[in-house]
């Protein structure tokens, strides 16, 4: 049974065959700080011409625009219309649209995070908005497109109609960019034009339009937090109201994977069958015929693929699959070559651009989902956190290690530590599995690949989804991101505990965290007991110590601080062959984090636990 990924209310909730239900969703995580005559067209009561122009601006008659700053003042507060930048974020040159017309364009701000002291305003929200209506009468097709650059930090960027002059439509935003921060992303390019088809949103018989473009955070439930409130700058020129080009396919989702997760090394355990698809849309005034997508797989292995041949009317969605699925079958590299083709040349083709060729890999034992190409990072400052991805087991697995890239800037002595949970398949609830002991990274651990040993190996269960996470005791420990992800398959975690659903968080960038199944990595485990686990952790009142035991032994445990002083103890005793639990009681414990450490007969260990 196939994922099926459907988008509601900002989140992405995943179902199917694995248990990626709405018992593990999350949400979107907060980024770490780190001239000529206007154009408007006289109104005009007859259907124009396919394609041709209703209405446009481009900032050169300001007036032609109502500017509602939220009783903030000064040009980098709220929006403007001149020629010149007047934002923080690059320089004057830099930060200048590189629109068509040139001239006078529309910018926001929001103070400058940079001063001494910062001077974002908090609570405000800004609004652009052409100051008369747009005559659309006789028009039933709707085309708005404008020109834009600017970055996206955590601040929410709208744009919006209205058929009334009150009632307000969202018809687009700008969270499809991703974020730019001290932790990586990328600035929109100079100029991105935008082209928005707004047919579904203007009834047939509507007569007058307006324009809006809004600015605020996207973290309401954060707003007396400043950083929420910091903007890069967003630019606005040549905006237009058009008819439809009569040739305009759009592609609204590129997908690759497996049961909705794309891995770039499989490792030959888990190859399962690959899908590609592209869903589209009809932009344009006329049908496209005979529009075909086909994939060329070459390397390790050759294949070509396509979708049945589809004619798309006029306004209309379709799905092109693939009509094969593709699995790979031998170790080595598989490159993937895309293409769309109709019988009509499109009109448009910026919006059904598939980008650059990529590869992936079959593997004898890593398994990834981070393309290899690390770009920023993932980081919570000063405070515990965990990053990690899901993966999906489709054949019984022993796993001993996790493999992660830390960031250069992580500071030498980090204490890091890879754990696993497994979602049950029934209830959906999130089950501890094990980790590995806690390190502290050397200098030579950063900026390249490692491998976290995990304390006792863990047998993966078919069938199964897995959280495979790595986390930090220490400040600033940063976690190499490589590639993107689909929203609720890659997550961050604020603090220890990602069974609290408030504490988890999805990202877009994919963490450089993977499994690694080579059988020869050596797990330390103790030799007189195994399956040593601490649960929950991290723990409120009681935690539990399990183990089996492999004979008869002699069992102790202590509890100290990270000074090194006794906080409790569990007196020698004697216990049996078999599975065996301690309980420690940590209700009088201050919040923090302890070390326990488990004696059995003459061999001792110790697991990092944290006491909320």
């Amino acid at each position: 049974m196939k994922k099926q990924i459907t988008l509601l209310s900002g989140l992405l909730l995943v179902t199917g065959a694995f248990a990626q239900n709405a018992k593990v969703t999350a949400s979107p995580r907060m980024a770490q700080t780190i001239s000529t005559a206007n154009h408007k067209a006289a109104p005009v009561s007859a259907p124009k011409a396919l394609g041709t122009t209703i209405w446009s601006s481009d900032f050169s008659t300001p007036s032609d625009w109502v500017i509602d700053n939220d009783n903030q003042t000064g040009g980098n507060f709220g929006w403007n219309i001149n020629a010149t930048k007047e934002g923080w974020a690059n320089n004057a040159t830099q930060g200048i649209i590189l629109s068509t017309s040139g001239g006078n364009f529309a910018e926001l701000g929001n103070g400058n995070p940079a001063a001494t002291p910062a001077t974002q305003k908090l609570d405000v929200d800004y609004y652009l908005t052409t100051a008369d209506s747009i005559d659309i009468t006789g028009q039933p097709n709707l085309i708005l497109s404008f020109m834009q650059n600017g970055a996206l930090f955590n601040d929410l960027q709208e744009f919006q109609i209205s058929l009334d002059g009150t009632t307000w439509v969202t018809v687009g935003d700008n969270t499809d960019k991703g974020t730019l921060s001290q932790a990586g992303g990328d600035p929109y390019a100079n100029p991105t034009q935008e082209i928005i088809n707004i047919t579904s949103y203007v009834p047939n018989g509507s007569t007058k339009l307006w324009v809006r473009f809004h600015w605020t955070t996207r973290f309401p439930q954060s707003a007396t937090n400043p950083n929420v409130w910091i903007t890069y700058g967003w630019n606005i020129d040549d905006v237009k109201i058009t008819t439809p080009a009569e040739y305009d396919l759009a592609i609204t989702n590129d997908y690759w994977g497996t049961e909705g997760l794309a891995y770039f090394k499989i490792p030959t355990t888990q190859i399962a069958p690959i899908d590609f698809s592209l869903n589209v849309k009809n932009e344009g005034s006329l049908s496209m015929t005979n529009v075909v997508y086909n994939v060329a797989i070459t390397g390790a292995a050759t294949f070509n693929g396509s979708n049945t041949p589809a004619t798309i009317a006029a306004g209309a969605d379709d799905s092109l699959f693939m009509s094969t699925q593709f699995t790979p079958s031998v170790v080595g590299t598989y490159n993937v070559a895309r293409t769309l083709a109709a019988d009509s040349t499109d009109d448009v083709p910026a919006n059904n651009s598939l980008g650059a060729n990529f590869s992936f890999d079959v593997t004898n034992h890593i398994y990834a989902r981070d393309n290899g190409v690390a770009d920023g990072y993932t980081t919570n400052g000063a405070d515990l956190f965990q990053a990690g991805n899901f993966y999906d087991i489709w054949t019984p697995q022993i796993v001993k290690g996790v493999d992660v890239r830390f960031a250069t800037g992580t500071p030498v002595n980090s204490e890091v530590y890879a754990r696993i949970h497994k979602i049950d398949p029934v209830s959906g609830d999130i089950v501890y599995a094990g980790e590995s002991a806690v390190i502290s990274l050397t200098a030579a651990q950063i900026g390249t690949n490692i491998t976290l040993l995990l304390t006792s190996p863990i047998q993966m269960e078919a069938g199964t989804t897995y959280f495979v996470m790595v986390g930090s005791y220490s400040a600033d420990v940063r976690i190499s991101n490589a590639g993107t992800s689909v929203p609720q398959t890659s997550f961050f975690v604020d603090g220890d505990d990602i069974t609290v659903q408030a504490n988890r968080f999805y990202q877009l960038e994919t963490p450089w965290v993977r499994l690694n199944f080579d059988p020869s990595l050596s797990v330390e485990e103790l030799t007189t007991a195994s399956n040593l686990s601490v649960y929950p952790n991290p723990f409120a009142g009681t935690t539990e110590v399990k183990f089996d035991l492999k004979a008869d032994a002699s069992v102790s445990a202590v509890v100290t601080d990270l000074s090194g002083r006794t906080v409790a103890t569990v007196p020698a005793s004697k216990m049996a062959a078999g599975s065996q639990t301690i309980a420690i009681d940590g209700t009088s414990f201050q919040a923090g984090i302890y070390n326990v450490t488990l004696t059995v007969g003459n061999e001792t260990t110790t697991k990092r636990i944290v006491k909320k």
